[in-house]
């Protein structure tokens, strides 16, 4: 079996704990549960998908507190959930059944990205270390490890012209990349302020994106050798260049959706220009921890809206839809009353939808 693809990941600090097949207790309190869901009407109903089959039984992973899922594009039956400080698990058949990758057991996984030419090659991070599979996750290999112990990786990708080049971003706001699968990395760029995230460009080989936790988003057009500031036009919205989540449109080129704490900025032009878009939610009022817009229908869009109390622990969060471009927006319950931080369109069933849920075990400032 084979598997792909590139990395949006959520950024989200504080310690988790698991506890039981399905609800959380955090500091005493029940809320609940976490994991992976499901929808197969748009968002109008949900339903949990936690089922993995062991030699012991079938256990739920229903307590998982997910960092971010990542869907293999060539395959969009299978998924990956990567979580925080409880490994890494795989399905190949929607969700249907999971199993746990052995290797990754227990570790917080804060990059995933698959070769787009070769999806049984995957690489991983647990911070520390870079991870490599070339069998689907059967076996892996250690191909990086980072010695200085304030520094860690938060994502990995594989450009999409030439997959033997990896790239991979620290916290610190180093840009390393190999040409050779891994083998061998340099150095191409120091940031020197606080980067979330990384990620490459499906249309266009060689282009990336980094954004910074609260200095913006810059492009690069040649593997990161040069970078280009696409702060210009963010400027002019109130805390937008607080970064929540960065989003490649799926279905056009150069379009690209940057969402802060602002709201969701759209730029058609990779990022030369920027416009708001109207959401139900005035500016600043909710964080948009996920957001997705169909491939096949640039009309149906969706994000969600959560609210955090003065401890940062969630009060409430809600899913909105909207199916004439953004001009209006309806609202929807989400199936559970915890942190809504990854979501997903099937590519080829467009009422289908993916989200991973969370929750913070304690206090602590955050910018997922």
């Amino acid at each position: 079996m084979k598997k792909r693809h590139l990395i949006f990941l959520s950024f989200f600090a504080g310690a988790l704990i698991l506890t039981g097949a399905s609800c959380v207790t955090i500091g005493g309190a029940t809320v609940g549960s976490v994991g992976v869901y499901k929808s197969v009407d748009k968002g109008e109903n949900w339903a949990a998908i936690a089922s993995m089959p062991t030699t012991q039984g079938v256990k739920s992973l229903g307590s998982l507190n997910i960092y971010n899922i990542v869907m293999d594009p060539s395959d969009p039956n299978a998924l990956y959930a990567c979580t925080r400080g409880q490994g890494l698990y795989y399905t190949y058949n929607g969700g249907e059944s999971w199993q746990e990758v052995a290797a990754m057991k227990s570790k917080y996984i804060y990059g995933l990205a698959i070769d787009p030419k070769d999806k049984c090659v995957i690489y991983a991070s647990d911070g520390q270390h870079l991870f490599k599979t070339n069998d689907c996750s059967r076996s892996w290999k250690l191909i990086f490890t980072e010695e200085r112990t304030e520094q860690r990786f938060v994502s990995v990708s594989v450009d999409f012209g030439d997959s033997k080049i990896v790239y991979a971003a620290q916290l610190g706001g180093d840009i390393l990349r190999s040409i050779d699968g891994g083998q061998s990395w340099r150095v191409v760029k120091r940031f020197n302020f606080n980067l979330q995230y990384l990620g490459s460009d499906s249309f266009v080989p060689k282009r990336l994106y980094a954004a910074g936790y609260r200095d913006g988003l810059y492009r690069s057009d040649d593997g990161g050798e040069n970078w280009i500031d696409l702060n210009n036009g963010l400027e002019s919205f109130t805390d937008s260049k607080t970064f929540y989540r960065f989003v490649l449109n799926p279905g056009q080129k150069d379009s690209i959706f940057w969402i802060s704490k602002y709201g969701i900025l759209r730029s058609d032009d990779a990022g030369a220009s920027w416009s708001d878009m109207s959401l139900l939610t005035p500016p600043g009022s909710v964080n948009i921890y996920s957001f997705a817009i169909s491939p096949h229908n640039q009309k149906e869009l969706y994000y969600t809206g959560t609210l955090l109390d003065s401890n940062n622990q969630h009060v409430r969060s809600t899913f909105y839809k909207s199916i004439d471009g953004g001009k209006n927006w309806i609202t929807k319950k989400l199936p559970t009353n915890t942190i809504p931080v990854s979501m997903i369109i099937h590519p080829e069933k467009n009422d289908v939808l993916i989200m991973g849920f969370t929750v913070l075990e304690k206090p602590k400032a955050t910018g997922f």
